[in-house]
């Protein structure tokens, strides 16, 4: 038998990703970053409460290093994150109690999330700046 260099089985690039699996996955990637944002404040504060570094560093860093636009638009990454992630949570609680099931209304929401989403995050950055 000659070998044709040609794959077992059909890899993944020739499927369409559907949109309700897209946004699993980015739900839980979110719920990773959220869980990260939350648990990391508590162990630096513990570092640096028990070390003996002084804590001019830390004022340096976020007054001459830092800038005040880099730390607004992470702020705004980090809200926009929370907002996608508890909005999908709500269409998930409508999934379990048996609402919006069918594939338009999953299509239909999905597009209202991300359109307010956006418009959330584009008046919040508007008030920012």
């Amino acid at each position: 038998m000659h070998n044709i260099n040609r794959p077992i089985s059909p890899h993944l690039t020739i499927y369409n990703s559907q949109i309700s699996s897209t946004f699993s996955i980015w739900h839980r990637i979110s719920g990773v970053v959220m869980f990260i944002l939350i648990s990391s404040p508590i162990l630096i504060l513990n570092q640096v409460y028990f070390s003996y570094t002084p804590i001019f560093l830390v004022e340096i860093l976020l007054n001459y290093i830092l800038s005040n636009w880099i730390l607004v638009s992470f702020r705004l990454l980090i809200s926009t994150i929370f907002l996608y992630h508890i909005s999908n949570g709500f269409r998930h609680f409508l999934w379990d109690s048996v609402r919006h099931i069918n594939t338009k209304k999953i299509y239909k929401d999905s597009n209202l999330l991300l359109f307010f989403v956006f418009i959330v995050t584009i008046t919040q950055s508007y008030i920012e700046f």
